[in-house]
């Protein structure tokens, strides 16, 4: 069972419309699920009287009213303005107020799509896969085909979501189509290949890099960052532990293996699991 949420005010006869989200919201909490759902859509325009008047009138909230009206008078912030109403109906965990107004606060002021870009970088960060990869396809649908500097970035952002996933090919794809768009991307041509080389056989991936010199310098770049990845795994302490633990008996590392996997596998489950 879900947690309670105890409501403030009353439910509306006559809905508002939220149009940055396309969204039709009937009381004060379907509004400010909506605008912490979707920070990353909202701007200035979410300063409408409309809204502090329905608060006001339809939702019977005129303490909530009062402050909104002269934040509109005042040209407030859109983050001060969502912050006022999500305290207002104690809505969330104040780290999570926190959250959306940081968000909004630093994405108000761009347009949509740099919104947008905006919001699924979010996603990786916040190890939310998936959804992100959903949100740039979106983007690169919407934006236009000239604009190639910021569809090399969108695709290159897309990659690195599908590398966390482990789906190199897909990965290797995202990488080409974003040095296509911009080949002054290096960094988008270094890990194409290196998720290529990541979803080939060691075989197929010198046959590739031979048929296509055009690669060779950048392979070989590749190489140097693989090699000095590799050193630095093998200066930690897990690989230490690993190694300790290999030169014990059979039956302890691969009991200690097989609870670390079983440890990677749960936090994979959870990672792509969610919303």
């Amino acid at each position: 069972m879900g947690r309670l949420i105890e409501t403030v005010g009353k439910y509306a006869e006559t809905p508002y419309y939220i149009a940055q989200t396309d969204t039709t919201v009937y009381c004060v909490e379907e509004l400010c699920f909506a605008l912490c759902q979707n920070t990353f859509l909202l701007d200035r325009g979410l300063l409408d009287l409309k809204l502090a008047k329905w608060l006001d009138e339809e939702c019977g909230l005129k303490g909530l009213a009062r402050p909104l009206y002269t934040l509109i008078s005042q040209n407030a912030s859109p983050s001060t303005f969502v912050s006022t109403i999500l305290e207002y109906a104690h809505f969330g965990s104040e780290k999570k107020r926190q959250e959306t107004e940081e968000l909004l606060r630093v994405s108000a002021d761009m347009d949509a799509t740099t919104r947008r870009k905006h919001f699924a970088d979010y996603l990786v960060t916040n190890r939310r896969y998936t959804q992100a990869i959903a949100e740039y396809e979106r983007v690169l649908e919407e934006i236009p085909s000239m604009n190639h500097v910021m569809r090399s970035e969108l695709f290159h952002n897309k990659g690195v979501a599908f590398c966390r996933l482990f789906s190199f090919e897909e990965a290797a794809k995202a990488f080409q189509a974003a040095y296509q768009e911009n080949p002054d991307n290096q960094e988008a041509g270094i890990r194409y290949l290196a998720a290529l080389r990541m979803s080939l056989s060691e075989g197929e991936y010198i046959t590739f890099i031979a048929n296509e010199p055009v690669w060779h310098e950048m392979s070989l770049e590749v190489e140097r960052l693989m090699e000095e990845q590799k050193r630095d795994y093998e200066s930690s302490g897990e690989y230490r532990e690993l190694i300790g633990i290999l030169s014990q008996h059979d039956a302890e590392y691969y009991e200690m293996i097989s609870g670390k996997l079983l440890g990677m596998r749960r936090k994979y489950r959870e990672m792509v699991a969610q919303p």
